[in-house]
């Protein structure tokens, strides 16, 4: 039920950021990047744009031996970049921008054998935060690419039914990423 939520509130973040740009005649543009998330790039301004984005991923596996084990995981995660446009160079502008993002995940397995919990499941929670420098260089009137480089931050909560302890996690470190634009 979580995901269903996380994932509607992140697609009507995606849709409803580019309703200002339709009214407005703002530039809107379908995003791809790596680290892989797909979203939007909505034109807020010459020197403002706003860029939501989602990911998704998934797995299953089986291994055999002394127990049989079958597990599934899946992760669902958002993220919004706000892009204060520095300085234009021809087709180039370079830009800072904070981000923001979440990520939920899940992951069951099934043991068999002889265990006491044959069924195991876990969750986590993340929150980054990052500070990026990048640069992103128009090819025509309807592409572009853009590359970036920061510092970030994230923090991570898991639960499980296998342990009573709700361990927490704090990392930081630098962030690269590119990307295109399409702009339909």
């Amino acid at each position: 039920m979580r995901v269903r939520r996380l994932v509607c509130l992140s697609l009507s973040v995606i849709a409803f950021s580019a309703l200002p740009a339709a009214a407005q005649d703002k530039k809107v543009g379908v995003t791809m990047a790596y680290p892989a998330a797909i979203g939007l790039l909505w034109r807020a301004s010459d020197n403002v744009a706003v860029r939501p984005e989602f990911n998704f991923a998934g797995s299953s596996g089986e291994s055999g031996g002394t127990f049989d084990v079958e597990s599934d995981s899946w992760a669902v995660g958002t993220g919004v970049s706000v892009l204060f446009y520095l300085k234009k160079y021809d087709r180039l502008q370079t830009y800072f921008t904070p981000r923001f993002s979440y990520t939920h995940s899940s992951t069951s397995s099934d043991i068999d054998g002889p265990v006491t919990n044959p069924e195991g499941h876990s969750s986590s929670n993340t929150y980054g935060f990052a500070g990026l420098f990048g640069a992103e260089q128009s090819i025509g009137d309807r592409f572009a690419v853009f590359g970036e480089v920061g510092f970030g931050f994230t923090h991570s909560k898991a639960k499980s039914n296998v342990t009573s302890s709700t361990p927490t996690s704090r990392n930081w470190g630098t962030r690269a990423g590119v990307g295109i634009v399409f702009f339909p």
